[in-house]
């Protein structure tokens, strides 16, 4: 299972500290919504310059203008770019052919998607390379385990119709709870607030890659 961070911070000075602190215990760094509405996508080439080995995404958020706007992200230095599940199927597509003119991915997310199955069976045939199972900042910390119930249901949707893609889950992740997201089969956490609103991020992200491999 891999680890990506959402760094959300929108102070410029802190987020591009903490990005490179956190660095080596993760796998992928992500530009978040707040951040990219702070500073404009050239945040990413910014982060680039520091993590050039790191799998970078934008959270871009993507509801329309799928091809121009994912290729903003991707021409800045972006790996991923996301698009939400809920939008059309032609901003998908459009989204989808600007990953593979640039050789690069997309993560569906499918926060505000109530309906799992109709969303798998419409992505389907997009092939998308990274889906994200995410619960709203604002509610993740209100019913976790119902949450983590959900997901498990999800997981199995997900995998029906779309074999190949990882499967990303976000969503009030802690070092107390991640071992529910291993159990799921989960590919990838995605950490946010456990990590940035720490006193020392470096440990709050040593310790929850710590505890994703811990039996």
């Amino acid at each position: 299972m891999l680890l990506q961070f959402a760094d959300d911070s929108v102070a410029k000075d802190e987020f591009l500290s903490v990005a490179e602190s956190v660095s080596p215990f993760i796998d992928i760094l992500e530009i978040g919504t707040p951040a990219i509405l702070a500073h404009g996508l050239s945040l990413v080439k910014e982060t680039r310059r520091i993590l050039p080995r790191h799998l970078l995404l934008a959270d871009t958020k993507i509801v329309d203008g799928g091809y121009i706007e994912a290729g903003l992200a991707f021409e800045q230095g972006a790996d991923i770019a996301t698009v939400m599940g809920f939008a059309s199927d032609k901003t998908i597509m459009k989204a989808k052919e600007a990953a593979e003119k640039f050789g690069k991915y997309l993560m569906l997310d499918t926060m505000g998607i109530a309906d799992i199955k109709s969303f798998a069976e419409k992505t389907a045939g997009v092939f998308p390379e990274y889906v994200c199972l995410h619960i709203s900042a604002d509610i993740a910390s209100v019913g976790q385990d119902r949450f983590f119930k959900d997901f498990g249901k999800s997981i199995l949707i997900i995998r029906k119709f779309l074999p190949e893609t990882q499967i990303a889950l976000a969503g009030g992740i802690s070092p107390e709870n991640i071992h529910i997201l291993r159990s799921l089969g989960a590919d990838v956490a995605v950490v946010g607030r456990f990590i940035w609103q720490a006193d020392d991020p470096a440990i709050a992200a040593s310790s929850i890659k710590k505890a994703m491999v811990t039996e």
